[in-house]
């Protein structure tokens, strides 16, 4: 079966070369001319599909009438030309459908790696906001935990067997984290209302607690999300925790 489609065009051309009708002849001769004309039409075009497929096709179809117009023989004539048309318009589908299909494989490629790229952006986006995320939590904390009162140092520890200091408080209530002024950098302020700000300058600062008259420290921007993280007593221990039920001594604020 394969052979016999192989084989078609030149069992066709035989038919006509023994039938040698002059109706073929003529249409052949109509088509060749066709042909011609159609290739002086598009000479001055410059689209990639007449430049890559249609010239060459038709250069190569008149070149068949040129190769074969020696032949005396009208129906042999005829028939090599039907079957040399046939084969070289099946070598052109052939390459027509192999470029179709290499620019869909390009397309499917090109949008499959913009999806890609744009999952992947969106990926990173969310990993580095998470990241910025975690960063501003770790400075909140950082803020809180160096709350104490005005003009006293902060020290961490349990006891004064392992007491160490960690920052201090100037008595406008600027916050301050280093233990001596060769390290130290200012990372917020209490305000005259007890509101914790974190920041090093007015450009940057964002309410991170508060600390209230009973000297209770809240974590949050505002009384919809603030919760109670732990309180300074009136010896000056800061108690981390929400109640005294879970209350644990973390440091204290004094000279």
């Amino acid at each position: 079966m394969e052979y016999l489609i192989y084989f078609s065009p030149i069992i066709i051309g035989i038919i006509i070369g023994l039938i040698n009708n002059p109706g073929v002849d003529n249409n052949v001769e109509n088509f060749q001319n066709w042909l011609s004309n159609r290739k002086q039409r598009i000479t001055s075009e410059s689209g990639k599909l007449n430049r890559f497929l249609t010239r060459p096709f038709l250069w190569l179809a008149l070149k068949i009438r040129e190769w074969t117009s020696d032949i005396d023989h009208s129906g042999i004539k005829s028939g090599i030309r039907i079957a040399l048309y046939l084969y070289l318009g099946a070598i052109f589908l052939y390459l027509f459908i192999t470029f179709a299909i290499l620019i869909a494989i390009v397309v499917v490629i090109g949008i499959a790696f913009l999806i890609y790229d744009k999952l992947t952006s969106g990926s990173s986006t969310v990993r580095t906001t998470m990241k910025k995320q975690r960063i501003m939590q770790d400075q909140d904390e950082s803020v809180i935990e160096h709350v104490g009162l005005k003009g006293k140092k902060i020290y961490s520890g349990t006891s004064w067997f392992n007491e160490e200091l960690k920052g201090r408080i100037d008595d406008n209530g600027n916050i301050y984290k280093g233990t001596s002024w060769l390290n130290e950098e200012r990372i917020g302020r209490i305000d005259d209302d007890g509101n914790i700000i974190r920041g090093t300058s007015a450009f940057n600062e964002e309410k991170v607690g508060r600390i209230d008259k009973d000297g209770n420290l809240h974590k949050g921007t505002n009384w919809f999300n603030e919760e109670k993280t732990g309180r300074i007593d009136k010896d000056g221990n800061i108690q981390k925790g929400t109640s005294w039920l879970n209350e644990e001594k973390q440091g204290r604020t004094g000279n």
